[in-house]
């Protein structure tokens, strides 16, 4: 059994699978608790929204190694935050690669450090369970089952959810879908990437001497402004 911070009762065994049920687990059994805490979100599993479990918690989190712990934001609020810190894989891009990929509903959203999957709500809330595709696989223990288990290679304790294999298989597909794209797009920006270079190369005065260091925030405040230029002409074309 893999090691966790739960209290031993959390722990429950089914047809040989031992597993933590994250819809049903009262949060009496969560030991850690916090207003506020770095996620490590290369070690996340999951966020488990809670926000009906709790009128002081809104989201259980899980780290690798099975390390549970309970936080006040909500699952909607760590993921935006994180959404914030990112130059290119930003909410923004996230949803507009979603849309003209025509994927609908709730969609997966890929950070540089997790491929997050939404989980169905089974009540009426902005905020949904979300669980990291690039560490948990799932199984469907049968055909028939509207529930199925989250798992890591080589790991004893699944988590169990409530979501069908039909559901999870599609929403990988979508996954999928944002990760083909993605290497798409790099791909394009690496060939951009290589003219420069062999630019640099061909005229001494482009040397790498006279290299100048930019920060994040100057990236994302191009990245903005680029936007604004480009709606600002889509608008004037639309007039014409």
């Amino acid at each position: 059994m893999n090691e966790t911070n739960l209290k031993r009762e959390a722990i429950e065994s089914k047809d040989g699978t031992t597993f933590v049920d994250v819809d049903k687990l009262p949060i009496s059994l969560v030991n850690h608790r916090f207003n506020f805490k770095q996620i490590n979100w290369h070690d996340l599993l999951m966020l488990v929204d809670v926000y009906d479990r709790s009128k002081r918690y809104a989201t259980m989190v899980i780290e690798n190694g099975f390390n549970f712990y309970l936080l006040k934001s909500s699952t909607t609020a760590l993921i935006n935050k994180k959404l914030q810190m990112e130059c290119m894989l930003h909410k923004h891009f996230n949803r507009s690669i979603c849309e003209e990929l025509h994927i609908k509903n709730k969609f997966p959203i890929l950070t540089t450090e997790a491929s997050l999957i939404p989980l169905p709500s089974s009540h009426k809330t902005r905020s949904y369970s979300w669980f990291n595709a690039n560490i948990l696989s799932y199984c469907i223990p049968y055909s028939t089952d509207k529930f199925s288990y989250l798992y890591m290679h080589g790991k004893e304790t699944h988590l169990k959810v409530n979501a069908s294999g039909y559901y999870l298989q599609n929403k990988f597909k979508d996954l999928m879908m944002i990760h083909n794209f993605i290497i798409y797009y790099t791909q394009k920006s690496i060939n951009c990437i290589n003219f420069v270079k062999q630019s640099r190369f061909n005229n001494p005065n482009l040397s790498c001497a006279n290299s100048i260091l930019f920060d994040d925030q100057i990236y994302h405040d191009i990245y903005l402004k680029t936007a604004k230029y480009m709606y600002e002409d889509y608008l004037a074309n639309k007039k014409e």
